[in-house]
């Protein structure tokens, strides 16, 4: 079995170590903040605690970062605390988190320098994906080398799907959650549509989610006639991916993306980014 660190113990780093432990591997853990003893405890007695991110690397096989955007992943990266100046040749350096196309490029090139191998393999899934190791990675990065982590990432996924060299699986999950975003918005503005039109609201919920519309159209329609909690995806994440999306299109014209992004960055903007990232639907109606 394999020593891999997490790095980043929010909700989904959280699921990802707790599935790792399971599965055998042994687990070093580092978090900005310090981890409550429950939260240890309800991912390994035999977990590890870092000082550092390059404490965390240092005896790794494997290291996954799991930040929440290029700010706090570039922090944990860089400089002489970070995962760059304790991973030792041979460690797999991998990013889950869904951070910018140009940082990603920036880490690849960085973690080249020094002759690592680096996949970027952002997930999704949620976080009841990540509690029960059900996560899809979406991977970009060197083919060949995917088959070697095949232990750890049985303990954390369900699939792996390749996309092509490194920043391949950033700019595929971008376009994911530009299309879940959009869905997830319109979802909001049929309601209120419906609801102008002098429908029965459960009755037009009830019906929409019966109809082919994927996971998102149920998601939307259960966090509207119940917030979760806890939540599943801040909208201030939903914003901060939008933005990414953006600055990936770059200046072509993308309206939906354009107007997604406005409708997010209106609720965070009002101070609901800290909610669920369905807020949108319940603001829009």
């Amino acid at each position: 079995m394999a020593v891999v660190a997490i790095v980043g113990m929010g909700i989904m780093g959280r699921g990802m170590a707790a599935n790792l432990a399971r599965n055998g591997h042994d687990v070093v853990l580092w978090n900005r903040s310090p981890l409550r003893p429950e939260t240890l405890s309800s991912i390994s007695d035999a977990a590890r605690v870092a000082g550092t991110p390059a404490e965390a690397a240092r005896d790794a096989d494997v290291v996954f970062e799991v930040t929440a955007d290029d700010g706090s992943s570039r922090a944990v990266w860089l400089g002489p605390e970070g995962i760059l100046a304790g991973a030792r040749p041979g460690t797999t350096l991998i990013s889950s988190a869904t951070l910018s196309v140009d940082w990603i490029a920036e880490l690849a090139a960085a973690c080249a320098e020094r002759d690592l191998t680096f996949f970027d393999m952002p997930v999704t899934g949620g976080a009841e994906g990540a509690r029960t190791g059900n996560l899809t990675m979406l991977a970009g990065g060197d083919p060949a080398r995917l088959a070697d982590l095949d232990p750890v990432l049985t303990a954390v996924a369900r699939e792996v799907r390749h996309f092509g060299p490194v920043g391949a699986g950033t700019r595929f999950k971008l376009v994911l959650n530009t299309l879940q975003a959009v869905h997830m918005a319109a979802f909001g503005e049929a309601m209120r549509l419906a609801e102008e039109a002098g429908l029965d609201l459960g009755q037009v919920g009830a019906a929409l989610v019966d109809r082919p519309g994927g996971v998102v159209t149920r998601l939307a329609h259960d966090n509207l006639v119940t917030p979760p909690a806890p939540i599943n995806f801040s909208a201030e994440w939903a914003r901060k991916d939008l933005d990414y999306a953006s600055r990936l299109a770059g200046p072509k014209g993308y309206p939906f993306l354009d107007a997604v992004l406005a409708a997010f960055t209106r609720v965070v903007d009002e101070g609901r980014g800290g909610e669920d990232w369905s807020v949108v639907n319940r603001f829009a109606s």
